[in-house]
């Protein structure tokens, strides 16, 4: 009784840590296990749902602060005291707020502003703001309105009348009446690739044949935004044929979607169609935003502020850039004046298209030379850097129908030297009726440095300025001058000149006859030895002919009343220079 009285007095803490009570130890840890276990989830599964945390984040610093979160709850359950530790504590810098979950990178994971009318709401740098810290994301396709009856032909500024010739340039920044000349002095120009841009206003594109004629990229348009003050988007019906064209026939491809945004809003809402329209295709070159406008009083665009502009391009690009792709800026020399300061920056973080057409390429304008660029030839000479330059608007390409834009992309710069005709000697001379070729031994070191002996040609004169074949000159004594010309692929045309003398013929040694032998040796000289042959055959070597019968020598000196001046040097017909 006692053993049992004494066991009641003592204390639940003495009673489980006494070995005695080892069977109830082991059940009380047990249960206590369950117990914590369970309340800890159930706590740690409100915390999450309280925290909007149901979406697991790819910053793994803030996972695990929210993983130590969930372990505070356990505790919870046993001590009121515990405290929660503010979960930014575990973050990096570049991420302040655990509530946006962005990424590193700035990426479209975690929270962002979806509702249409909270990004409508925003002022335009604040909207930009947005856009550049990955909260924005994109528009969906069905929250944009797309209008196709917005799809008006395109009009470039400063486009030549229709055919008349008369160019009716409207643009602050005029179109240039630049004509390439060569120069002998060295000349830097550039590596470059030949491209176009179309839309659904260049028709049926035959692909193979743009390829064929050295094209080697094209930007294709993708949609654009109505000119008007509606400004609805459209979507380019073409677009799909034209990317899958091109690429099948080898053509390097980018987009471009022709922008008339006035606000951040509308420059997001543009990539967003871009990229909706896209659907993830893989393209060569850079998503353009081509931001275009007219000075007629009728485009939404044309009093669209530098600032406006700017807030416009940084919100395209910045979102198309987020999803994967390299974005850039197509814009005129008026444009560039609209952003004053802020195109530095522009051109500091995306690629650039130059639209600046040249007269010589412009088949309307009296300046017009040719159709596409060629090495050599100069382009726009900036202090920013340009990687496309749409040079023409009114291009011609086998494939397509009626004009395109003609582009050129700058891969570098090389050194252009002057050509040369090399001639083995400035002073040539023959005989008349000698044959002679003005061109043996002459070669021509082009532009480049390569050794080339075609595009080669010569004009023969004589002393009185006349041009003269090369029949009559090598069978007529005289001086001439030789012109030579080489005509350079990128350079132009070099000449050089020689001087060619065509001296009087030499009159040749004869060479002894059979009959010249027999009257000039004594007879029997033949047989020096005397072995026994009749001495009056050695005089008639054709075998026994009567002597008096032979033919008289043919040698001038004959006839001693001959004119000296006979064998002077004139034979074969040959006349003096008249």
């Amino acid at each position: 009784m006692k053993r049992k009285a004494d066991k009641e007095k003592i204390g639940f803490i003495e009673r489980f840590c006494s070995a005695q009570e080892h069977k109830a130890r082991i059940s009380l840890i047990v249960a206590a296990a369950v117990v914590v276990t369970t309340f800890g989830t159930v706590c740690a599964a409100s915390l999450r749902i309280n925290s909007g945390a149901s979406v697991p984040s790819d910053n793994m610093e803030l996972n695990a602060a929210e993983n130590y979160l969930a372990q505070a709850a356990i505790q919870a359950g046993a001590s009121e005291d515990i405290q929660f530790i503010d979960g930014s504590e575990f973050i990096a810098d570049e991420t302040t707020e655990t509530s946006t979950r962005n990424t590193k990178r700035g990426g479209l994971t975690g929270e962002h502003i979806v509702d249409l009318s909270d990004l409508q709401s925003l002022s335009d740098s604040e909207l930009v703001d947005a856009i550049l810290a990955g909260k924005a994301g994109v528009i969906d396709r069905s929250q944009i309105i797309t209008d196709q009856s917005q799809d008006s032909a395109p009009v470039h500024s400063g486009t030549v009348g229709n055919g008349g010739g008369s160019e009716n340039i409207t643009s602050p920044d005029p179109v240039a009446e630049n004509v390439p000349t060569p120069t002998l002095a060295p000349i830097t120009t550039v590596t470059y690739e030949l491209g176009i841009d179309v839309s659904g206003w260049n028709g049926r594109i035959n692909w193979n044949r743009v390829k064929e004629a050295g094209i080697s990229y094209a930007f294709i348009r993708i949609g654009g935004r109505g000119y008007g003050q509606a400004g609805n988007t459209y979507e380019d019906s073409m677009f799909s044929t034209n990317l899958w064209g091109a690429k099948n026939a080898g053509v390097k491809v980018g987009v471009y979607f022709f922008s008339q945004a006035t606000n951040a809003y509308e420059g997001l809402e543009e990539a967003s169609l871009t990229l909706a329209k896209l659907g993830g295709a893989s393209l060569d070159l850079p998503v353009i935003m081509d931001w275009e406008t007219e000075y007629d009083g009728q485009h939404r665009t044309q009093y669209t502020s530098g600032e406006d502009l700017y807030n416009a391009i940084l919100a395209f690009c910045s979102t198309i850039a987020q999803n994967g792709y390299t974005p850039g800026v197509y814009l005129d020399g008026g444009n560039i004046n609209r952003l004053g300061s802020l195109f530095w920056d522009v051109i500091s973080r995306y690629k650039f298209w130059y639209a600046y057409p040249y007269s010589v390429y412009n088949p309307y304008s009296s300046k017009y030379e040719k159709n596409m660029y060629e090495t050599g030839d100069t382009v726009p000479p900036r202090d920013y850097w340009y990687e496309y330059w749409q040079y023409s608007w009114w291009g011609r390409v086998p494939g397509i129908d009626g004009d395109v834009d003609l582009d050129l992309r700058i891969l570098g710069k090389t050194t252009l030297t002057a050509p040369e005709i090399n001639l083995p000697s400035s002073q040539m001379t023959s005989e008349a009726g000698q044959e002679f070729n003005p061109l043996n031994g002459v070669t021509a070191t082009t532009s480049q440095g390569n050794t080339d002996t075609s595009n080669l040609s010569y004009v023969i004169k004589n002393s009185s300025g006349q041009e003269v074949s090369l029949e009559t000159a090598r069978n007529t004594v005289g001086t001439y001058s030789i012109r030579y010309s080489y005509k350079d692929a990128f350079r132009g045309t070099v000449t050089a000149d020689a001087i060619w003398t065509v001296n009087v013929a030499s009159t040749p040694e004869p060479s002894p006859s059979a009959s010249d032998t027999s009257e000039t040796e004594p007879t029997g000289s033949t047989d020096p030895t005397g072995g026994g042959s009749d001495p009056s055959e050695s005089t008639d070597p054709t075998g026994g002919s009567d002597p008096s019968t032979e033919n008289p020598p043919t040698e001038s000196t004959a006839d001693p009343n001959a004119n000296p001046d006979n064998g002077s040097g004139q034979e074969g017909g040959t006349t003096t220079e008249p």
